[in-house]
């Protein structure tokens, strides 16, 4: 009887052997993974800041008079108080251009050129501004030294009224209310498909005063307007589509002449997430067409990180 028992439990203990080398290569794998996910940030090591600390409420009245005439209300239009003042680039012996940007007002085209890779430091003051695109730079700690005001269904009216940041005073207010209560180096603006609501002439208006309020709040900052960044085709099908890639395109060439005339950088970062029919690929936004993973995030900082003005 044992003669006749043992043959059958060997293949047993050899599934078992195999079943366990089996979960020991997954286990490998998964780990090899994990480390290899943060290789992109571990590329350009730097000792990350944390973001730009906000002011109190009592801080921003006791530098309000210092200030005043500089900050519009909210029909956007820009002050002039504070040209005559320095900026950082004007104190380096250069001469500073009209809203200390690069781009005086009518002049070229304000598209930012491909240029050498940036340090990451270049973001220790960059404040981003914008909707749930912008809001997923926190969601997947891509560039965690910059700083980020947005919030997810935000369009460019509600900016002004949507209480989403909270100040470090415990008060909550509208994004366009806490961006003044901050000090930027840089400001980079991106609206997604809530803005594409409108009709071309009341997003260009709409935009516009967005561009002028961020202007006067920050005059010495440099100020990039992004892209509308492109949908995916299945997005485009569907009914409840708010714009098709069309649409995103002729909004685009708004903001770019936006750009031109207020005398701000712009940057096309669309040109980066666009595939051969000029959509967002399926595969990077497969649920809602819009929003994209950590890896596309890499892409659109690696974009930045070569289309920046020093």
């Amino acid at each position: 009887m044992k003669k006749q028992r043992s043959p059958s439990y060997q293949p047993k203990r050899r599934r078992n052997s195999g079943l366990r080398s089996f979960f020991v290569t997954l286990l490998g794998s998964a780990a090899i993974a994990v480390l290899g996910a943060g290789v992109w940030q571990l590329l350009d090591p730097v000792e990350y800041q944390p973001p730009l600390a906000p002011l109190t409420s009592s801080t921003v009245a006791a530098s309000a008079s210092q200030a005043e005439g500089r900050e519009p209300e909210e029909n956007g239009e820009p002050s002039s108080a504070g040209e005559s003042e320095g900026s950082s680039q004007g104190e380096s012996g250069e001469a500073p251009a009209p809203d200390s940007t690069s781009v005086p007002e009518g002049s070229g085209d304000p598209q930012v050129a491909e240029g050498e890779w940036l340090s990451s430091s270049y973001f220790d003051d960059a404040l981003f501004v914008g909707d749930s695109i912008t809001e997923g730079i926190k969601l997947y700690d891509v560039m965690n030294n910059a700083t980020v005001l947005a919030s997810t269904g935000v369009n460019l009216d509600s900016l002004y009224t949507k209480d989403a940041i909270t100040l470090s005073d415990g008060s909550k207010v509208p994004i366009l209310e806490a961006s003044k209560h901050y000090s930027p180096g840089k400001i980079y603006l991106m609206m997604g498909v809530n803005s594409l609501l409108s009709d071309e002439e009341t997003f260009r208006a709409a935009y516009a005063r967005v561009v002028d309020t961020l202007i006067s709040q920050h005059p010495e900052a440099l100020l990039y307007i992004q892209s509308i960044l492109p949908v995916t085709a299945d997005y485009e099908q569907r009914k409840n589509a708010v714009a098709d890639n069309a649409k995103i395109d002729r909004y685009n060439a708004i903001l770019k002449e936006l750009a031109a005339e207020k005398g701000v950088l712009y940057l096309n970062v669309a040109e980066e997430f666009k595939d051969a029919d000029g959509c967002l690929p399926n595969s990077a936004s497969p649920k809602d067409g819009i929003h994209f993973g950590s890896s596309w995030y890499r892409k659109w900082f690696d974009y930045l990180r070569t289309h920046g003005v020093s």
